[in-house]
């Protein structure tokens, strides 16, 4: 497949109890008369990129009527079980997000020209429950495609003094790290201010994208580039 424009972001319409594989979906997609699972790629719960068909070689069957030079991307969830299975939400994991940041970039880097986005950019949907363009946009530093919101980034710029941080603070100063982890796209789930393994699982995703050193621990180093 040549002339890459879009990347575009899907979710399985699953819930995470379900754990869903490749091999799932693709049986999905075959009795619904496809040829073979319609995305290119797909990231399970544990941050696990699975090919799917043929990457980045064949046309995918994932944007109905526009698969033509679109690489799809598909991480499983979706749904949550307290909102049923007619809302989509981000409830992306760390882990997933993670890898989700480096598959893109590593597209990227073989198609700069390509336009992230989410499949309900393309066509009427509720996939992939989050803004794809906003996000990406937040975790690049690149600016959203126009119409795209950006997520919110409360205290940018702000002249704070902010202690170190790691598993097991708790109160105010964690209650802020987490929301800015929310802000950008790292962190999925309620703002509790309790320093957990969620919290560290997407600092870690954090500080490796940002090439610092991935210890989930919160210095001065990751402060700054948490509010850059």
């Amino acid at each position: 497949m040549s002339n890459i424009t879009h990347i575009v972001m899907h979710y399985s319409a699953t819930y995470h109890d379900q754990n869903v594989t490749p091999a799932d979906i693709r049986k999905w997609h075959l009795a619904r008369g496809f040829s073979d699972i319609g995305y290119h790629y797909i990231i399970t719960e544990d941050g696990t990129v699975h090919p799917g068909r043929t990457p980045e070689t064949r046309v995918g069957a994932h944007v109905r009527g526009m698969n033509s030079g679109k690489i799809g991307i598909c991480l499983t969830g979706g749904l949550d079980r307290a909102t049923g299975g007619n809302t989509g939400v981000d409830n992306r994991t760390p882990a997933q997000i993670a890898s989700q940041i480096v598959l893109t970039r590593q597209i990227l880097s073989r198609h700069p020209g390509a336009k992230i986005c989410g499949h309900r950019d393309l066509v009427s949907t509720q996939c992939p429950g989050y803004d794809a363009a906003a996000w990406w946009a937040s975790v690049s530093g690149a600016s959203p495609t126009p119409g795209a919101a950006p997520r919110p980034t409360p205290e940018a710029g702000a002249e704070v003094a902010r202690p170190l941080c790691k598993r097991g603070s708790k109160g105010k100063v964690v209650e802020s790290l987490q929301e800015r982890l929310v802000a950008l796209g790292y962190l999925g789930g309620r703002v509790d201010g309790d320093f957990g393994p969620m919290t560290e699982a997407a600092v870690k995703a954090f500080q490796g994208a940002k090439g610092l050193n991935a210890d989930g621990i919160v210095g001065p180093a990751t402060w700054a580039a948490l509010f850059a």
